[in-house]
């Protein structure tokens, strides 16, 4: 068996990138420029909320609905004297359409939002094209243990890359679905 040491030099190692950190540190990234923004404390909300009502085929608009479910949360750790408590959701740049066929209303960033953070929406934007079956993954890992409410212990799985890349999910979740590594296009065991 090749080491990691021996099969990558020290300056190669550092240049691979697991893609599900590199997207959870752009998401870090923006959560944390919006909280500076609009003067909120709160930590980043949970895969399940940010990824709600969203389509990943459509990057640009997954991408404008990922802010946009940030900054409804974010509307919601705004401290009791910032001078933003009192300000409408439409400060925040967000505007509440309904749409026709279901009849039912979803927050989407209003134009000047979309100009304001266009560099975070389009950096966003790539990161869901470059990462989308990781990101269907994801969620799908995400929604399956946020519907299991017992204290299951935790498993580590690899897939078949070299080196492995691995996850950690409840082994219940392991079992009721076939999750395949993207590179490697091998079930994560």
């Amino acid at each position: 068996m090749v080491s990691m040491s021996e099969k990558y030099p020290e300056g190669e190692r550092n240049k691979i990138l697991d893609p599900v950190e590199m997207l959870s540190d752009l998401l870090e990234q923006i959560w944390h420029t919006l909280c500076c923004t609009f003067d909120a404390t709160g930590i980043l909300p949970d895969v399940n909320s940010l990824f709600e009502g969203i389509d990943l085929n459509d990057s640009i608009q997954a991408a404008n609905r990922i802010v946009a479910n940030m900054l409804l949360d974010l509307t919601e750790n705004i401290g009791r004297f910032s001078p933003w408590y009192t300000r409408p959701t439409r400060a925040f740049g967000l505007i509440s359409i309904r749409e026709p066929v279901s009849k039912h209303s979803q927050w989407m960033l209003a134009p000047e939002a979309v100009q304001k953070w266009q560099n975070h929406l389009d950096r966003l934007s790539n990161a869901i094209e470059k990462n989308y079956s990781m990101l269907k993954a994801m969620i799908l890992v995400e929604g399956l243990m946020g519907e299991n409410d017992t204290h299951e212990r935790l498993v580590t799985a690899r897939c078949a890359c070299t080196p492995p890349r691995t996850i950690q999910l409840t082994e219940s979740v392991l079992e009721k679905a076939e999750i395949l590594c993207d590179a490697c296009m091998q079930p994560f065991i």
